[in-house]
């Protein structure tokens, strides 16, 4: 499955709140995008992406991010967007603990999945940002005659692209390069640290595991949330990851779910209302995995920021997850069935 159809799904997932800032807040003119910092970069300055060559001629004061996680990026460095992008009508939301209180207030939120072109550029922004994000060519040309236009990174799949190359990317085109480096050496300096501090990690074979309605899937190497096991010092599974090759996750047969049971931990998501129903269901009763409490629960939906901490990679979200779940992987494989992985 491409990751644009899991975001999709859950987009999808219960769909009754609207999001804080969109519909109609979306042209509503603010100094939301104005910048708490200086750049570091002389303008103006030539950036390069999967579809060009895109020229920032001056020193971006409205920055609209359209990828999943562009903002934390901008929002990191400094820059606070005039919009960012999220699913519209449903009850995701792109405000999240690590990024929320670095803002004053909550920009409008726009459609991540079907660019609403007309509200974009009714908010006149002198930078577009669509990094961590499915950006055809089409859809791209459109954007860069409303401003200039940075897409994907070179040779990085769309959706998935990890938090060095995310935000040195974002770096460049806000003319902000130093700080994105010095970001990203203090995050790979922090998860240096989670090796050092939890030994009991590293090694460990680990994998992220989805139950969707009634199917099973597994994670792919290029998911963010397999970057973060990997990252923190955990192995994968070949003949699990090998399913999925390049894609964002694969379908798992009930015939090869045991092939969880060689692993030492398994991260699991399904929905937040469906969490009881995993852990009944026969064939992930009957895990090893689960018998033995070898299991992290990574929900979609209600109050745990869990998922997207891991799911979202970000210099941003990362800082979350190992404060969050780094102490409940360590329960997990620490051999004692007593002590509970998902208890906070």
């Amino acid at each position: 499955m491409h990751r644009r159809h899991f975001l999709a799904g859950l987009g999808a997932t219960a769909a009754a709140l609207a999001l804080p800032g969109c519909a109609d807040d979306s042209t509503r003119t603010t100094n939301a995008g104005r910048a708490s910092a200086s750049p570091d970069s002389a303008f103006p300055l030539q950036v390069e992406h999967r579809h060009g060559t895109t020229t920032v001629p001056t020193a971006p004061q409205r920055v609209v991010t359209l990828g999943q996680t562009d903002h934390d990026a901008a929002i990191a460095l400094g820059v606070t967007p005039v919009a960012v992008s999220g699913f519209v009508d449903s009850t995701y939301s792109p405000f999240r603990p690590w990024n929320s209180a670095r803002l004053t207030t909550r920009p409008p939120v726009l459609n991540m999945l079907e660019i609403p072109f007309e509200k974009v550029a009714a908010l006149a922004p002198d930078l577009i940002l669509a990094v961590l994000s499915g950006l055809t060519k089409q859809d791209y040309a459109k954007l860069s005659a409303i401003a200039p236009t940075v897409g994907q990174p070179v040779d990085y799949e769309d959706w998935a692209v990890p938090y060095r190359p995310h935000t040195e990317l974002i770096g460049a085109a806000l003319g902000r390069g130093a700080a994105a480096e010095k970001l990203v050496n203090d995050l790979d300096d922090a998860f240096a640290a989670v090796r050092e501090q939890h030994p009991v990690l590293v090694g460990k074979r680990a994998v992220c595991a989805e139950l969707c309605g009634k199917d099973f899937a597994v994670l792919g190497t290029s998911a963010p949330r397999t970057h973060f096991l990997t990252d923190i010092g955990m192995t994968l599974s070949k003949p699990l990851t090998d399913l999925a090759g390049k894609a964002y996750n694969s379908p798992l047969s009930a015939e090869k779910l045991d092939l969880l049971d060689e692993l030492d931990v398994v991260v699991w998501t399904t929905d937040s209302t469906e969490v009881s129903g995993l852990l009944d269901h026969k064939l992930v009763r009957g895990l090893r995995t689960t018998r033995e409490g070898r299991y992290l629960l990574a929900p979609n939906g209600g109050d745990d920021n869990l998922l997207y901490s891991m799911d979202w990679g970000s210099v941003l979200s990362n800082r979350w997850a190992i404060d969050q779940a780094v102490p409940r992987l360590v329960r997990a494989v620490d051999g004692d069935p007593t002590t509970d992985a998902n208890s906070s």
